[in-house]
């Protein structure tokens, strides 16, 4: 897999440090895709989950109660970003404690449907971004992607490749 991790100016502020992915040969991040995908379906569940964005970038961070935890593997800091109860709409994405996240895609998760692991759609974007998460733990284990002295920003080389393993 490879992609660019890139920062989502439009949400990252002094509170928190908001990324996206974009993959190879791709224009747009994944949460562009998504909310592409999903606007025209969910245009109030897009709306809250941009202000959401907004309040983590520049008012609260990334707040443990705005996260459902524990979406991937022990340890990889892959969540969902929670909305509404009611929501049909899981944006995945990684939270690295209260000041970063990488948003990944995502989709509506349809009633009949208990875990992520029952639907074609949502399976692909959970695992995209465990995928992503390990490939920086990986990364940063090795020293080519560090955090600032603040935790705040993914310092290195952003752009990852297969090659480079």
């Amino acid at each position: 897999m490879n992609y660019e991790i890139v920062e989502l100016e439009k949400f990252s502020g002094s509170q928190a440090t908001i990324y996206s992915v974009i993959m190879e040969d791709d224009a747009i991040t994944l949460f562009d895709h998504f909310v592409n995908e999903n606007i025209a379906d969910y245009r109030k569940e897009i709306r809250f989950i941009a202000n959401r964005l907004q309040e983590i970038g520049n008012t609260t961070g990334a707040r443990e109660k705005f996260f459902k935890h524990n979406e991937g593997k022990p340890g990889d800091g892959v969540c969902a970003l929670y909305d509404d109860p009611d929501s049909k709409l899981r944006l995945y994405c990684i939270r690295y404690g209260n000041i970063a996240v990488i948003l990944g895609g995502g989709g509506p998760k349809p009633d009949d449907v208990k875990a992520w692991q029952d639907d074609e759609k949502l399976t692909l974007e959970a695992e995209t971004i465990i995928q992503v998460s390990k490939d920086i733990m990986q990364r940063i284990h090795s020293g080519d992607l560090q955090w600032s002295k603040d935790g705040s920003q993914l310092l290195g080389n952003l752009t990852i490749s297969d090659n480079d393993e």
